[in-house]
C-alpha cells in the first residue's frame, strides 16, 4: 500500500474491485461480489481480462485523483468490468490482447467521466453507457486488426466447467440442465448469465442465488420484469428468437431492478412502472436489432440504458405526485434499506427539504380555531388558525371580560416564524369593542412575510399602533413584529396565523407545517413538522444549552469512554462526501450517520458491526429533543433494517412494499431531575421494541446521562448486558 504522511493512495482497493463486480446490479455486497467474481472465471480468459479491466480502471482513478468514494463503491470500475468480460469471451489472449484491453479499459473510464459530468447536471446515472461505447468500438476496430483472433470461448463450455470441477461440476451442470422447468425459467436464468456474456443455465442460477443474497426485492422484480416480458412476447405474437438470441431479454432484468426499486422506492407504483416499461423494452430491443444485426454489432444493454434513462429524467421532471413513485435521494444500495428508510424518514426528516418555522409567540397559547374552523378558515382560507393565551386555570381573560385588557392575550408580543423579508403592512385600523366586528377591514392589523419563493406567513388582528417593524425590512425568526389586538373581524382579542402562497394580505392559504413545537394537553408531547389541532396547547421547543452543546458533534471530535469492564471506546465525528456528518468506529469499521435541528438531534443509518457499541448508542440515541422537559416522552419508529431477527427480516423483505407485519418502536423520555445544588444532570431513558404482527419479541433498554455541556454517561440496561460507558 503506497501511502504518504497525509492519506493513502489507494484506500479500500481491494472493496473498491469487489463493488464494481456488484455494481452491474447496483449493489454493495460482499458475498455476492465474491459469487459473482467466481461466475466470472467459469471461462478463464473472460474472467482474468474482465478483473484486469477493473485493476487498471480503479489504479488510472486513484492515480488521476478522481473521486475516493466513487472508486471504492465500484462506480469506475464495473463498465472496464464488462468490456473486459466481453472482450475476453470474444478473442484469443495474447500480447496483443493485452495491450489492446489496457487502452480499451482506459477509453472506458473516461466515457463514464464523461458521460457522470453530463448526465449528472440532470440527476441521472450513465449506467453501463460507457461500456457499449467500448465494447462497440473495439468490435469495429477489430475487423482492422489482425493481431487479435476471434475466441472459441462458450464453445467449448463443458471443457471449461471440467477444468474448473471436474465430473462433480459437470453432473450437477448435467442435472440443472435435464430438470423439467417450463421455459420462462430456463430463459431467465440464461439470460442472467448473459449479463456475464455466459448464457448458461448453471450459471444463471448461480447468479440468481448472489441475487437473493443481496435483495429478496431485487430478485423478485427480476423475474417479474423477464417474465412479464415473456407474456409480452407471447401475447403480441413476437417471435421469442428476440429473448433467445443472446438472450439480451436480461434488459428486462435490469430495468426491472433498476425502476422498481434501486433508483425508485419501491411500492405499487414502482411495480407498475415495471410493467409499463416491458412493451417499450421490448420495441426497442426488436428495432435495435433489426438496425444493428447488419453491422454485426450486438444489441448489449442499449434498451435498458434508454429506458432507464428516459424514465428517470421523467420522473425529475413532474410538478406533482412526487410520491407515486418516490425517487430515491439518499442511496443505501439496496431496493429492501431504501424502502425501509424512506417509510420512515419521508416524515421524520421531513424539515430537511422545508423551511423551519416556528410558533408566532412566546408561552403556552391555546388553539381556539384550526383547519376548516367552525366561524371561519372555510374553503380557500381553511388552512390557519387562532390562538389565545390562556392562565393556568384555563381562563382566558380576567375580571368580567369586557376590556381588551382584560384579555391575557392582548398586547402580547407577536413574533416571526421564521426569517424573511416583510412584504404588506396594515397597521392603523382600531382594535374593536369586545363582542364587536369590523366586517369592512375583515383582516384588521396584518403584517405578511417572505419566506422564499411561493412561502409566505401572515399574523392578523393584530393591536393598532403595536407594530415594530416596516415593509421591505429583512427580521430574523424570533424577532416582535407586533402586540397581539382585537381588530378586524375578531369580537374577542385573539391572534390569527396562515402560510399562504403569495404577498397580499388575505390571500389564500397553504397547508405547511411548524418544524417543532410542545403541546400541553393530558400530558406534554413533542411534535416535529406537524400542525396543531383545535384546542391543543402549544408553544415553542426551547433548547437546552447541556443538551444543545453536548449534541453539538463537530467535525474531528473525539468521544471517548470507558467502560465498565475498563475497556476504551473512541468515535470520531466526520463528514462523507455528500456532507453529512456520522460518528466513525475505528476498531469496528462502524459508522452512525447523524443530523440536527434546533430542537432534536437524531440519526439517520447505521452501517457497519451491529455487535459494536457505537450500534448500542445509535439505538439509544436515536432521537432526542434538545430541550429540558422533564417527564417528556417522545416515541418514533424505526427503519426495519435494524429487524434482530435476519430470517424474519428475510420474509417481510418479499413483500415489504405491500404489507409490513414487522415493526420497531422507539421510546425517550427525560426523567425528572432531583433537587441537586449546582448543575443538574439531564437524565433521558429509551426503549425500543421489536414486534412481529404487534406482539413484542424482543426489547433493549438504555439511560443517557448529559452534564456539564457534554455526553457524560451511557448505560446499556438489557436483560442480558449491562455496561455503563463513561466519558473520559
Amino acid at each position: 500500500m503506497i501511502s504518504d504522511k497525509n492519506h493513502v493512495m489507494f484506500p479500500q482497493f481491494g472493496q473498491g474491485i469487489l463493488n464494481s463486480y456488484t455494481q452491474i446490479f447496483f449493489a454493495k455486497n460482499k458475498w455476492m461480489a465474491l459469487l459473482l467474481l467466481a461466475v466470472s472465471f467459469v471461462d478463464l480468459n473472460a474472467g482474468l481480462s474482465g478483473l484486469m479491466a477493473v485493476l487498471i480502471a480503479n489504479t488510472t482513478a486513484y492515480l488521476i485523483g478522481l473521486n475516493r468514494e466513487h472508486i471504492i463503491n465500484g462506480f469506475y470500475g464495473f463498465n472496464p468490468l464488462l468490456v473486459g468480460l466481453g472482450y475476453g469471451i470474444s478473442f484469443q489472449p495474447g500480447v496483443s490482447f493485452y495491450i489492446i484491453l489496457i487502452f480499451i479499459t482506459l477509453l472506458t473510464l473516461f466515457s463514464s467521466i464523461l458521460l457522470a459530468g453530463f448526465l449528472s447536471k440532470y440527476g441521472l446515472p450513465y449506467l453501463s453507457l460507457p461500456f457499449l461505447i467500448g465494447f462497440w468500438i473495439i468490435m469495429l476496430s477489430s475487423r482492422n486488426i489482425n493481431q487479435l483472433e476471434l475466441s472459441e470461448g462458450g464453445i467449448y463450455f463443458l471443457n471449461e466447467l471440467y477444468q474448473l470441477g471436474g465430473f462433480t461440476l459437470l453432473d450437477l451442470h448435467a442435472w440443472f440442465e435435464q430438470l423439467p422447468w417450463p421455459e420462462v425459467f430456463k430463459l431467465y436464468f440464461r439470460s442472467l448469465g448473459a449479463i456475464f456474456f455466459q448464457p448458461h443455465l448453471f450459471i444463471g442460477i448461480a447468479i440468481s442465488l448472489s441475487l437473493l443474497i443481496w435483495s429478496r426485492l431485487a430478485f423478485v422484480l427480476s423475474f417479474l420484469g423477464f417474465a412479464c416480458a415473456y407474456l409480452f412476447y407471447m401475447v403480441v405474437g413476437a417471435s421469442l428468437n428476440d429473448l433467445t438470441y443472446s438472450y439480451i431479454g436480461f434488459n428486462f432484468i435490469l430495468t426491472s431492478i433498476a425502476i422498481g426499486g434501486f433508483f425508485v422506492i419501491p411500492s405499487v407504483y414502482s411495480f407498475l412502472w415495471v410493467i409499463i416499461s416491458i412493451p417499450l423494452l421490448a420495441f426497442l430491443q426488436i428495432t435495435a436489432s433489426s438496425l444493428l444485426t447488419p453491422l454485426q454489432l450486438g444489441v448489449l444493454s442499449l434498451p435498458f440504458n434508454f429506458v432507464v434513462i428516459s424514465f428517470l429524467f421523467v420522473f425529475r421532471l413532474r410538478e406533482k405526485y412526487f410520491d407515486k413513485p418516490a425517487l430515491v435521494y439518499f442511496q443505501q444500495f439496496q431496493p429492501e434499506k431504501n424502502l425501509y428508510s424512506s417509510l420512515i424518514n419521508s416524515q421524520r426528516l421531513a424539515h430537511l427539504e422545508r423551511i423551519p418555522m416556528k410558533l408566532p409567540f412566546w408561552g403556552f397559547w391555546k388553539v381556539t380555531q384550526a383547519f376548516d374552523g367552525e366561524h371561519t378558515h372555510k374553503d380557500a382560507w381553511r388552512y390557519a388558525w387562532d390562538f389565545e393565551f390562556m392562565n393556568a386555570s384555563g381562563k382566558t381573560y380576567k375580571n368580567e371580560g369586557l376590556l381588551p385588557t382584560d384579555y391575557f392575550c392582548f398586547g402580547k408580543p407577536v413574533l416571526a416564524p421564521a426569517s424573511g423579508y416583510v412584504m404588506a403592512i396594515i397597521g392603523e385600523v382600531d382594535d374593536n369593542a369586545i363582542g364587536d366586528m369590523n366586517l369592512r377591514q375583515n383582516w384588521g392589523n396584518s403584517i405578511v412575510i417572505s419566506h422564499g419563493e411561493g412561502l409566505f406567513s401572515q399574523v392578523s388582528h393584530l393591536q393598532k399602533g403595536s407594530i415594530m417593524v416596516h415593509k421591505g425590512q429583512y427580521v430574523e425568526q424570533g424577532t416582535q413584529l407586533a402586540n397581539c389586538g382585537n381588530s378586524g373581524r375578531s369580537p374577542y382579542p385573539h391572534l390569527h396565523f396562515q402560510f399562504q402562497t403569495s404577498s397580499e394580505i388575505g390571500a389564500h392559504t397553504l397547508s405547511y407545517p411548524f418544524a417543532a413545537y410542545l403541546s400541553k394537553n393530558d400530558e406534554l408531547q413533542f411534535h416535529s413538522s406537524d400542525q396543531p389541532k383545535l384546542n391543543d396547547l402549544v408553544c415553542n421547543q426551547l433548547v437546552d444549552d447541556t443538551l444543545n452543546r453536548a449534541l453539538h458533534f463537530i467535525p474531528g471530535q473525539n468521544l471517548k469512554f470507558e467502560t465498565s469492564a475498563k475497556e476504551l471506546i473512541s468515535w470520531e465525528v466526520k463528514t462523507d462526501i455528500f456532507n453529512q456528518s456520522y460518528l466513525a468506529c475505528d476498531q469496528t469499521k462502524s459508522k452512525a450517520w447523524f443530523g440536527r435541528k434546533d430542537d432534536l438531534f437524531y440519526f439517520t443509518r447505521f452501517e457497519g458491526n451491529k455487535k459494536s457499541l457505537l450500534y448500542d448508542f445509535y439505538l439509544g440515541a436515536y432521537q432526542l429533543v434538545t430541550g429540558n422537559n422533564p417527564g417528556l416522552t417522545i416515541q418514533e419508529k424505526l427503519s426495519l433494517n435494524e429487524f434482530p431477527s435476519a430470517k424474519l427480516r428475510f420474509l417481510q423483505d418479499f413483500i415489504s412494499p405491500f404489507y409490513r407485519f414487522l415493526a420497531i418502536r422507539f421510546e425517550a423520555t427525560q426523567l425528572k431531575a432531583k433537587q441537586n445544588i449546582g448543575d443538574t444532570p439531564i437524565i433521558f431513558n429509551t426503549q425500543l421494541d421489536f414486534s412481529a404482527f404487534n406482539k413484542t419479541l424482543s426489547d433493549r433498554n438504555y439511560q443517557i446521562t448529559f452534564e456539564a455541556g457534554e455526553l457524560s454517561r451511557f448505560e446499556i440496561k438489557n436483560a442480558n448486558q449491562h455496561l455503563i460507558l463513561n466519558r473520559v
